[in-house]
Order: structure tokens, then C-alpha cells, then sequence
């Protein structure tokens, strides 16, 4: 039986129930610091770091860093990845592949869209939308820019409404109501952008952070054309997922999320974006592509 976890919150209150959280109350700098804390925590299999104070940015918002890294605590060596998939932590790579490739052949379960959820506690659109309050890190020396999304999910829907999307792509701050972010055609988010493009129309979008923790790997997993990844989602735990629907856009986000900024891709307009050093932690200095440019309409924060 497998235990859905279905917030960030209650996955944080699993990984410190095993000793796989490291609170840090000591204010850090979101210039390198910040990032360098989370990859010595991934390099040395430590637990993840929760960062409690980010100077220059408000109390209350956080930042979990390394939530899909593995540790060196014996027999939990993948636990992260387990739990946030709802299963025990002392599961093997095997196991937790088993699981996955189990519910393609299960029936899929459509999400259930709920009236009410956390992330509608504050809601601030038009004038109020400032992405510079979030805490958006400088990862790298020599990156192009913050990267406000690495982990969160990207929901695109096609024009007719019969196929949405989730995934996971990196996405740069701009300015206070502008991102840049990777969309290209043959991964899904690209082709459902040029579906819209060929309607002369920007691409609704919203990208959620802070979601419940099994969201992220089924973002990233290579589920089929017109496969909804909420539907897959649902099969694997054996119950719907909630979502919720937007404030600005017509589309649907995962209910529990802490932050969800909504907008639209434009069909015409680009920004530069990059470089940046990825996982392998190398960087291409100076190297700057024009990427899909993402406006924002609002926020809603938990």
C-alpha cells in the first residue's frame, strides 16, 4: 500500500521523521551561498538543507534544497526518491522502477478539481506581481541569470483542451513580471507551444512550486503523447490528484502547491537566457540564447 504524501509540508515532516532534513536558521545569501550549501549537501549524500532566513527576502518564504538527493544513512540510500513516490524508504532502485512501470498498466484517474486549496491564501495580480520577492538563487559563477524554477511544474494545455501537461524545464528571472525559460518543439511543452503559435495565440501557462513531492518525477518522465500526467499520477497511488483551477488562465494546478505564478508564453517575443551550469556542473561562460519569454498575469502564495 502505498502512503501519498500530498504536500511539500507533510514530505518534509517524512524526511525529518528519518533524519533526512538539516534546518538551517543562520540567514544566507542567495549569491552562490545558498547554492553551494545545497551541492556540498548533494556531494557529501547529507540530509536536505531547509533554509529558514534569506537575507534581503521577506520571513516566511524557504528554500528546500537537494529533495531528490540520496544519502549515505545505511538501507536509506534512495529514500527521498521513495517516499515522494509513496513508498517505504528503504526501497531499492529496482523496486521503485517496478512501481512506476506497474501503473502504465493500471486504468488512469483523472485529477479532482477542488474549489478551495492553500496556495488561494494570497492571491496578487496586475500591478502586485513582483517575482522578485520569491527567492530565486544565483546557482553558478558566471550563470546568466536567478533561476526561479528548477523543480517546479510547468502546466501548458493544448487548444482544444484535450491533453495538459506538466513538466519540468529551468526558468530565469527576467524582471519583476517576465521570465525566460527552455521551450522547444519535440519535448511536449514545445510542441504544445507551437500549437498555439500556429493559432497566432500566446500559450497559457502556469508553473507551480512547492508541489506535492511524486509531481516532480512524473514531470520529468517520458509518459506518452496526449497522456496526461496527472491521469498517470493518479493511477500509480490509486486516488485522483487534487488540482485547482487558476486565477488568470484556464488551466488547472496542483492544489497543495506553495507558490503558482500564471501567465502566458509569447507566441512572437523572446528573451535572452543562460548560460547556466546544470547538474554536471560545468559552464559555457558568455553563451546566451534567445529562449520562449514568460509573462506573468499573477501569484498565488500559501
Amino acid at each position: 500500500m502505498l502512503k501519498h504524501l500530498k504536500s511539500l509540508r507533510e514530505y518534509i515532516d517524512a524526511l525529518q521523521s528519518i533524519g533526512e532534513v538539516q534546518t538551517i536558521n543562520q540567514e544566507v545569501d542567495l549569491d552562490l551561498e545558498l547554492a553551494g550549501i545545497i551541492r556540498n549537501s548533494y556531494e557529501q549524500k547529507a540530509p536536505a538543507p531547509l533554509f529558514n532566513a534569506i537575507r534581503d527576502i521577506e520571513p516566511g518564504f524557504r528554500v528546500l534544497g537537494a529533495p531528490a538527493g540520496v544519502s549515505r544513512q545505511p538501507g536509506l540510500y534512495l529514500a527521498r526518491v521513495a517516499i515522494s513516490l509513496g513508498l517505504d524508504p528503504h526501497s531499492t532502485g529496482q523496486q521503485i522502477v517496478e512501481s512506476l512501470v506497474a501503473a502504465r498498466d493500471r486504468s488512469p484517474i483523472p485529477p479532482r478539481i477542488i474549489e478551495q486549496a492553500p496556495c488561494k491564501e494570497n492571491i496578487l495580480l496586475g500591478d502586485e506581481v513582483d517575482l522578485l520577492r520569491i527567492p530565486s538563487p544565483l546557482l553558478h559563477q558566471g550563470d546568466g541569470g536567478r533561476y526561479i524554477n528548477t523543480f517546479g511544474c510547468i502546466v501548458v494545455q493544448t487548444p482544444d483542451g484535450k491533453w495538459t501537461n506538466w513538466s519540468i524545464a529551468r526558468i530565469m528571472v527576467v524582471d519583476r513580471n517576465r521570465m525566460a525559460g527552455i521551450v522547444k518543439v519535440g519535448q511536449h511543452v514545445g510542441d504544445i507551444h507551437k500549437m498555439w503559435q500556429d493559432q497566432g495565440k500566446p500559450t497559457p501557462f502556469a508553473l507551480a512550486l512547492g508541489v506535492e513531492p511524486a509531481i516532480p518525477f512524473v514531470c520529468g518522465m517520458p509518459i506518452p503523447d496526449w497522456v496526461n500526467e496527472s491521469d498517470y499520477l493518479g493511477a500509480h497511488f490509486g486516488e485522483a490528484i487534487k488540482v485547482v483551477r487558476c486565477e488568470t488562465v484556464d488551466l488547472h494546478v496542483p492544489a497543495t502547491a506553495e507558490i503558482v505564478i500564471e501567465g502566458t508564453i509569447s507566441d512572437t517575443d523572446t528573451a535572452p537566457e543562460g548560460p547556466m551550469g546544470e547538474y554536471a556542473g560545468y559552464n559555457w561562460i558568455g553563451y546566451v540564447e534567445q529562449q520562449a519569454c514568460l509573462s506573468c498575469n499573477g501569484d498565488d502564495l500559501s
